[in-house]
């Protein structure tokens, strides 16, 4: 062994002693052991557990391997180990940021200043709800091989009826090809091969398939099935008009986003017929005590549905400009380049639709409290995902910002929001078996804390060491920055 290799292992063995914190031997994550301990923890483990005090976190490469008591540590554990000093520490789950989005524009500077701030702030898996694929399978890969800090991404397909795709965000999510005719950006109707293209979507890499806008009930319960039966989940808007919450709910979809259009179930049928003929827009005043958003609720628990809240959107610019934004509206001036008659091979862009094409519930912030709570009273699984990003400026991510809104504002003991932010983010990705909880066979996501995280959202600024599959990133070597010059791109879909 070399002088060097000599010196660590002294040093090792001195901070297995506590004398020493690991963290502080220089050059240390460098020369890291394959085996890492951390000793002494409190551990929330984010199945609902109650917190267990002096625990030993043991990880083997990646993966944890075992999660006990530190005085069950036998030799065969620490032979070799690197340890770590986490008796000042709380330790849960890595966070899962539930709906993110990175690359509706593809900037890649700018998503790395946005991973890498998600990363120092806990977040170890992020969703990214539909963007351009080519720049994020590259994110993913460079995330996986440690090319850049940031969490493990996964991503959507989207598919949405050919109306949706005139709107300006798969334009740029598509740029130089044709938005809707191409695999991650898929345009259906009846006349579909849903075979072929669910294939299509899961070659591009993606962990999901996105529903979005002009889908029936019929049909998404047919992308669905067929999804299901090739083993890829459904994310789907709550509200994807012509299909409404209800019928959602009972397709089975994996996941369902944004708990205001949860009362388009309310709206009565013939005002809602009147929409979808672009009769009439805007919004319906409807009961939140209404019995159809009670089933919508019932069938989303009896089929294991996660509810993606994104209450923090809502505050942050109001169910009117979401609304808004969410509406098909007038595409970037064309260019002749991409125009049809520049691209003789690829059909023409069908004509912008400038009505205002069907009804939405009307739905304040209070309002989306109100059904996010009915939903957790309900029994369904509420996973935490902020559809936004909080300014350049902030030095942490805008997760934090939606965990404080399910304690403070829907009322959920932080024990089920810190369920939310890891094990049902988990859940709604389809990873519950690899991520989520601090289990042994679970990949090695750790968040370390200085405050007792049950003791409110604000605790988990206390981050001091973030944990992903095994590699360490403490807080303390985090450094914003500037943010990337640029356009950020149109808002996420």
């Amino acid at each position: 062994m070399s002088a060097r290799g000599n010196l660590f292992g002294l040093l090792a063995t001195i901070a297995a002693s506590g004398l020493l914190h690991a963290q502080d031997v220089p050059g240390a994550e460098a020369e890291a052991a394959d085996r890492i301990i951390f000793a002494g923890a409190t551990v929330v483990d984010g199945t609902g557990a109650p917190p267990r005090t002096d625990m030993a976190i043991v990880l083997e490469g990646e993966e944890i391997v075992a999660v006990v008591p530190v005085g069950e540590l036998g030799a065969e554990l620490r032979d070799g180990a690197e340890v770590v000093d986490a008796s000042a520490w709380f330790a849960i789950p890595g966070l899962i940021e539930s709906h993110t989005h990175v690359a509706t524009m593809a900037n890649r500077a700018r998503a790395e200043f946005i991973l890498n701030r998600q990363l120092y702030g806990g977040i170890t898996t992020a969703r990214d709800m539909a963007g351009d694929v080519r720049s994020l399978m590259d994110l993913q890969r460079a995330s996986l091989v440690k090319e850049i800090d940031a969490p493990d991404l996964r991503f959507a397909a989207l598919m949405a009826g050919p109306e949706f795709f005139t709107d300006p965000r798969t334009v740029s999510s598509a740029a130089g090809e044709t938005p809707g005719e191409v695999t991650w950006m898929q345009a259906i109707t009846e006349e579909t091969d849903l075979v072929e293209a669910v294939t299509l979507a899961r070659g591009t890499w993606a962990t999901g398939i996105k529903t979005y806008a002009a889908i029936d009930g019929n049909l998404l319960a047919a992308i669905a099935a067929e999804a299901r039966r090739q083993g890829i989940p459904v994310w789907a808007h709550v509200h994807v008009g012509p299909a409404r919450a209800l019928e959602i709910a009972r397709a089975g979809v994996r996941a369902m986003s944004h708990v205001c259009d949860v009362g388009s179930a309310a709206i009565p049928d013939d005002v809602f017929r009147e929409g979808q003929e672009g009769l009439r827009s805007g919004f319906v005043d409807v009961s939140l005590d209404d019995p159809a958003i009670d089933s919508v609720f019932a069938a989303m628990r009896r089929n294991g549905t996660v509810l993606d809240a994104t209450l923090r959107i809502v505050v942050q610019i109001g169910q009117r400009r979401m609304a808004a934004v969410d509406t098909v509206g007038a595409a970037p001036p064309r260019t002749a380049g991409d125009s049809a008659r520049a691209r003789p091979d690829r059909r023409p862009i069908p004509p912008i639709d400038r009505r205002r094409r069907g009804v939405r519930p009307r739905c304040e912030t209070a309002d989306a409290m109100a059904l996010t709570r009915k939903a957790y009273e309900a029994g369904v699984m509420i996973a935490a995902g902020t559809d936004g990003m909080t300014p350049p400026d902030s030095a942490f991510p805008a997760l934090h910002e939606e965990i404080r809104l399910l304690h403070e504002e829907v009322g959920m003991p932080m024990m089920d929001v810190l369920k939310a932010a890891s094990y049902h983010g988990a859940v709604a990705l389809g990873l519950e078996e690899t991520v989520g909880t601090l289990e042994p066979g679970k990949h090695g996501n750790i968040m370390f804390l200085r405050e007792d995280p049950l003791a409110g959202a604000e605790s988990l600024r206390s981050v001091e060491l973030t944990v992903k599959r095994g590699t360490l990133y403490y807080r303390r070597d985090f450094v914003l920055g500037e943010p990337p010059p640029g356009p950020g791109g149109p808002p996420g879909l």
